[in-house]
């Protein structure tokens, strides 16, 4: 790793602590500090970007009546939002797109929100350890840069977003996913550098 990883993993680490001063900063810096701390193939501006968009992200959802603070994820990378979760109307998902598409920066929205009724605990621990082996066997399949990855496992459906090298590296992350078992259905939002 060289110096310029190791000053933009100091500085972006700096960005977060002065953020954790506030409320929305400490909910900011559990839900993605490791991700965009270990980008390690974007840049320090775009990683900032991205954070930036996170935290307006959980700023206008917090402030929503719908709940979708609650119900709905988020995965920056490059300008390009992913929302993942389940909500009970149409009308609550709509918003929760529009609101993203207010923010500066934003150049893409991926839309998988489900509509329906809530997981109940079997169902969301389920996916927790879909996620948690997801993440395992693909840190020892590929090492340390599947960090740079977000999984999220919704009824068992894996959704995958971060920034690949190349084409040859997220077809491997695809096939290791592939080998979990409880996986039913993979959605790749796998952005290739070119």
């Amino acid at each position: 790793m060289g110096m310029y990883k190791y000053f933009s993993i100091i500085f972006i680490l700096g960005l977060f602590f002065l953020c954790a001063c506030s409320p929305m900063g400490a909910i900011v810096t559990t839900t993605s500090a490791g991700a965009v701390v270990a980008e390690s193939d974007r840049s320090v501006g775009e990683a900032v970007d991205d954070a930036g968009i996170k935290i307006k992200i959980v700023e206008k959802f917090a402030k929503s009546k719908s709940g979708i603070f609650l119900d709905i994820n988020s995965s920056i990378r490059l300008g390009t939002v992913l929302l993942t979760g389940i909500v009970e109307t149409q009308e609550i998902r709509i918003e929760a797109i529009r609101l993203v598409w207010e923010i500066d920066g934003v150049k893409e929205v991926i839309n998988e929100i489900e509509i329906g009724n809530k997981q109940n605990i079997k169902q969301y621990t389920q996916d927790l350890w879909i996620s948690s082996r997801v993440r395992g066997k693909t840190l020892s399949e590929i090492g340390l840069d599947i960090i740079t990855y977000n999984f999220e496992t919704i009824n068992g459906k894996v959704f995958v977003m971060g920034v690949a090298s190349n084409l040859e590296e997220s077809d491997k992350i695809i096939r290791v996913i592939k080998t979990v078992k409880g996986v039913k259905e993979i959605s790749n939002h796998i952005i290739i550098r070119k």
